[in-house]
């Protein structure tokens, strides 16, 4: 008698046991299934501000890798490259840049549809040059030849924040100076 008394005992434990691991075991895939979607949406935040969402910043390739099938690019080449009289260096003298200019743009972005069009940007044309000019002319040749980099960073910010967007992704510049 004792022992199936005491069969009896260890099946009912047995039987709390496996509720209890069942509860258990609920109870964590609904905090995971949460702590998942919270960490989507953070991840998600976070995108959109790498990408130049509302409060996002528009320097360098916030967009990340644009595939070539993705690319289109304008700019001041050729016949139509910029003339950009520099700052005064260490010399003296005034110093001259011939600079061809190319903008690369993500066709694959929002903005691209409304500002990427021919249209647009030969209407924008004159701005963006005024940019450029702006932003190159505020550097001696020796500034520019010593780090190009910075001046092409500077020039992508500031033709990004007159577009307020970030479809422009990437600026060239090959220079010669006299």
């Amino acid at each position: 008698m004792k022992k199936n008394l005491l069969s009896i005992i260890i099946l009912a434990l047995l039987v709390i046991n496996l509720a209890m691991n069942g509860f258990m075991l609920l109870s964590v895939l609904t905090t995971n299934s949460q702590t998942a979607k919270l960490i989507s949406d953070i991840a998600a935040a976070l995108e959109l501000e790498a990408s130049g969402g509302a409060g996002g910043g528009f320097s360098n390739s916030n967009s990340g890798t644009v595939g070539v099938a993705n690319i289109a690019t304008f700019g001041y080449t050729g016949d139509n490259n910029l003339t950009i009289s520099l700052k005064p260096g260490a010399d003296g003298k005034t110093h001259y840049m011939l600079a061809d200019v190319v903008f690369s743009m993500n066709t694959a972005a929002q903005d691209y549809a409304t500002y990427g069009s021919s249209e647009s940007l030969a209407s924008m044309s004159d701005l963006v040059k005024a940019k450029v000019i702006d932003v190159l002319s505020s550097y001696t040749m020796e500034e520019l030849q010593a780090d190009m980099q910075t001046a092409k960073d500077q020039v992508l910010e500031a033709v990004q924040e007159l577009y307020g967007s970030n479809f422009i992704y990437d600026v060239s510049i090959s220079a010669i100076y006299s």
